[in-house]
């Protein structure tokens, strides 16, 4: 019994030893089919997490992780090996023997089935390790950043001063201040310097730019450092950390004060690895105070570069002048004192004077208007002043208004213009026209230099004052400093004392701004002359019962920003006197039916209020508004509410989301000449747009600017009465700038032919579009009707059938921006090298330009930009040659008006 037992187990470990190796020869089919499917699941895993890394690459400035590349390599590899593995197995499977059940070289099969089981193995292992987290990781900040510039004049010397004081590697020059009077042009100088590293081989990781400004703020220095790195704790310990390891250069304009730079972060000892400080400022003795190891005095111009920048300044007028005007310019230019602000600023003031009498009044005014003040306001006041006194009255007042805000202050022009007209500057006319003179305004005080462009605040042009404009606007404000207590500008807790809040009594004008809290939600402050109130971007929670009780006077009140209130404050209703009312981004979701009260109100915002708004039934309607705004933000009884927008009898400036069909459609045929943007949301109708000849039967969106569609079926067709002609010299969205589809059912946007201004396009995620522009618009009506030719930027992607942006020839602006992403059948772009008459630059993926269909001996210039944003001229035909053999880059291909070679 034993021995049985014995032969029995040795029997069964003999075949146990002998099953798997007698499986690999028997099982062969079944283990190939079995890897089969999971090689099939594995591909499946590949494309998903391939399509996955490549959207979010596409949407935002990230990168793969190296795990991911790791697992998508290998995925690769192993796909390769499987394909081969299932070569040999299906030919073995052709060779068999005793009725085609066993192969007829067993050793071969056992070794192709031990093969194949091993690839399963490895293939469960791939599909386990594809739980990798995320995917991307953010990309690393660009080293430097360009900053805005105006040519400039006689700054040459004091840049390559500078300049050599930067690249010396000794540790004697690790701090260097810049000083000089305002307005000599210190900051010009500073943004030169930063945009000479773009060019240059400096050998620094980041260059970073900071404002400081007059009022200290520690906490805004540490945040912007920490934007510019790209790091989420901005606390002073982790900018050390990272600092420490860095070779940076840290640019910081407009310093009052000394700075304690390790409160904020930056480690002086880590300046030992050859990290450099560069520090503007007006007074000397800050240099001083800062330890700066070289200095350099920024110094008004030579003559000679003064009376050129003045020349430059006023332009034509000066160049077939009589000698006498001539004489009395190089007279203006002394008086100035060779200051480049002031030669700028009274420059463009007589740009347009060619009266002798006109030259001797500006050059007497400059003489001969004494005043009191300290010497910086004789010097510098007094000319800048000049400039304010040319403009008309209207416009003045517009000045004035911009010292509403702190200094350094982006002001989004869109803004300024509405809060202009809430403050009744612009007088009493179509809302539209009041918005043209606005911007008319805006554009003659850019010119002016009394304002300059800003940085872009979320995607919107902004306007900013020089910090001497802005003291010299805040000087005029308070009447020539008689009267301090008519406009405040409140900018942190420390300014919220006891003595500053008794000083509202007699304000006008009050804006308080930043982190505050503090008396504002204590004692109802007494303000029985306060016309205009400014609460922004606060930390403001609530305002006390009886805030608003002593000011009968306000005709404009700002709230926005203040995302911790919630509840509206029903004492505003009693505000009879109120024109101007702005809760955008805070928290309020209701507005009381007591809002009927304010039967002044002109202008309404509720913009980027995240919670469904709820306006009681009537309000609307009963509010005499010039301007209603709720963009970004959605309504509660939307069909209502553009019901009773609808029934108004007077023109308004109406921006509005909304995602109903039949508010969708209520808009169009109603309000189309009162939408100035509007978004769309998972709606779905058809428009009929009627081109005539007569203005009854005739629709135009004449002030419509902006459009987003998102998620809608939409249907728009263009009806021709007889006698029209071309369809394109018709142009039904004439102010249309902006465009943005998404996720939407258009056959094509051919409708566009219409917006002759369109300046951004962006096209996204479309499973049908095979055209932008449909075949049904001819060649020679689109190059009359010039379609494109404002174009600024252009983003289309993930649209996997488009073929083409257009059919025929396109002229694009000089500078435009095209960005494509995973659009695979997209060969070709509507221009050639004959017809690239400006300079643009397309931006796409190295798959898709591999396949780009265009005259291979076109001169483009092709930057590479993982060698640093290196540039070079060749034909195209060399760059496709050239891109082959790069495996790691982010391409752009700047095509020039040279056309192609010889």
């Amino acid at each position: 019994m034993d021995f049985a037992n014995s032969l029995l187990q040795l029997v069964s470990n003999l075949w146990g030893l002998a099953s798997k190796p007698l499986g690999y020869i028997c099982d062969l089919k079944d283990i190939v089919e079995a890897l089969k499917k999971e090689t099939r699941d594995l591909e499946a895993m590949n494309e998903d997490v391939k399509a996955t890394v490549e959207r979010e690459e596409a949407e935002a400035r990230v990168r793969r992780t190296n795990q991911v590349k790791n697992w998508l390599d290998e995925v690769q590899v192993f796909i390769g090996g499987v394909d081969q593995v299932l070569q040999d197995a299906g030919e073995r499977d052709q060779i068999k023997c005793l009725a085609r059940r066993l192969p007829r070289n067993c050793w071969s099969s056992y070794k192709l089935g031990k093969k194949v089981d091993q690839l399963l193995n490895e293939a469960g292992k791939l599909q386990r390790k594809r739980e990798l987290g995320n995917y991307t990781s953010p990309l690393p900040p660009p080293s430097v950043i360009p900053m805005p510039v105006d040519d400039t004049m006689g700054l040459d010397m004091s840049l390559n001063k500078v300049w050599k004081w930067l690249m010396d590697r000794e540790k004697k020059n690790r701090v260097i201040g810049l000083y000089g009077t305002g307005g000599v042009g210190k900051t010009t100088l500073m943004k030169r310097i930063n945009n000479k590293f773009l060019s240059a081989n400096h050998g620094f990781e980041v260059v970073i730019w900071v404002v400081v400004s007059k009022q200290l703020n520690e906490d805004n220095i540490r945040h912007a450092i920490g934007e510019r790195l790209n790091i989420q704790d901005k606390s002073v310990h982790s900018l050390l950390e990272v600092l420490t390891h860095k070779k940076f250069v840290l640019l910081i304009d407009d310093v009052w004060e000394w700075l304690d730079l390790s409160k904020i972060g930056v480690p002086r000892a880590g300046l030992e690895n050859g990290s450099k400080i560069v520090l503007t400022t007006r007074l000397m003795q800050v240099c001083d105070q800062m330890n700066a190891d070289q200095k350099c005095e920024v110094q008004c111009l030579m003559p000679e570069e003064a009376l050129t920048l003045f020349k430059q300044s006023v332009g034509k007028v000066l160049e077939n002048c009589p000698q006498k005007i001539q004489d009395l310019a190089e007279d203006i230019v002394v008086e100035c004192n060779r200051l480049p602000l002031a030669l700028i600023t009274v420059g463009r003031a007589m740009a347009s004077k060619n009266d002798l009498c006109d030259w001797r009044h500006a050059l007497t005014t400059l003489r001969h208007k004494p005043h009191e003040l300290e010497d910086m306001v004789e010097k510098v006041f007094n000319i800048l002043k000049f400039s304010y006194d040319s403009l008309d009255g209207a416009t003045q007042a517009c000045f004035l208004y911009c010292c509403h805000f702190p200094e350094d202050y982006h002001i989004i022009a869109d803004e300024l213009i509405e809060l202009w007209i809430g403050e009744g500057l612009l007088g009493n006319t179509n809302i539209y026209d009041m918005r043209d003179q606005g911007a008319s305004i805006l554009g003659n005080l850019k010119r002016a230099c009394l304002l300059e462009s800003g940085l872009y605040s979320l995607g919107q042009p902004t306007v900013k004052m020089h910090d001497i404009i802005h003291d010299m606007a805040t000087w005029i404000a308070r009447d020539h400093g008689q009267k301090e207590n008519k406009l405040l500008v409140i900018e942190n807790e420390e300014d919220m004392s006891m003595e500053m809040m008794s000083k509202l009594v007699k304000a006008e004008k009050v804006s308080l701004c930043g982190e505050l809290t503090g008396n504002i939600n204590q004692t109802p402050p007494m303000c029985s002359q306060l016309e205009t109130l400014f609460v922004r971007k606060t930390n403001v929670g609530f305002l006390p019962r009886g805030f608003f009780k002593s000011m009968a006077c306000l005709k404009v009140l700002d709230l926005s920003g203040n995302t911790n209130i919630k509840l509206f404050p029903e004492e505003i209703c009693d505000l009879i006197n109120l024109w101007y009312l702005n809760i955008s981004d805070t928290c309020i979701s209701e507005l009381p039916k007591e809002i009927k009260n304010l039967t002044r109100l002109r202008s309404l915002l509720l913009n980027g209020i995240s919670n469904n708004v709820l306006i009681p039934t009537g309000v609307i309607a009963s509010l005499p508004l010039n301007v209603f705004s709720m963009w970004e933000s959605g309504l509660e009884k939307e069909e209502e509410v553009v019901e009773e927008l609808g029934g108004m009898h007077k023109m308004i400036d109406l921006s509005i989301v909304v995602y109903k069909s039949s508010s969708a459609l209520k808009i169009f045929q109603s309000l189309h000449n009162c939408i100035r943007r509007v978004k769309i949301m998972d709606c779905e109708f058809s428009m009929c747009i009627p081109i005539s000849h007569s203005l009854k039967e005739r629709v135009e969106f004449l002030h419509l600017e902006v459009l987003y569609l998102q998620r809608c079926s939409m249907h728009v067709k263009m009806e021709i009465t007889q006698g029209m002609g071309r369809v394109c010299n018709y142009s039904c969205f004439p102010s249309l700038i902006e465009v943005s589809v998404e996720r939407c059912g258009f056959s094509d946007l051919s409708w566009l032919v219409h917006a002759p201004k369109l300046q951004k396009l962006k096209v996204w995620s479309y499973d049908s579009i095979e055209k932008i522009i449909g075949d049904g618009i001819a060649g020679e009506e689109l190059a009359t009707s010039r379609l494109f030719s404002h174009l600024e930027f252009l983003n289309i992607g993930f649209l996997s059938k488009l073929r083409s942006i257009c059919g025929h020839t396109l002229f694009f602006t000089r500078g435009a921006n095209i960005n494509i992403y995973i659009c695979p059948s997209l060969k070709k772009l509507p221009w050639d090298s004959s017809n690239a008459r400006e300079s643009f630059s397309v931006n796409g993926s190295k798959g898709w330009w591999a396949g780009f269909e265009w005259d291979p001996t076109a001169r483009v210039t092709f930057q590479w930009r993982d060698e640093g944003s290196v540039e070079e001229e060749m034909t195209f035909g060399e760059a496709v040659r050239k891109m082959n053999d790069k495996s790691n880059w982010n391409p752009t291909i700047g095509f020039r008006p040279s056309g192609p070679s010889e």
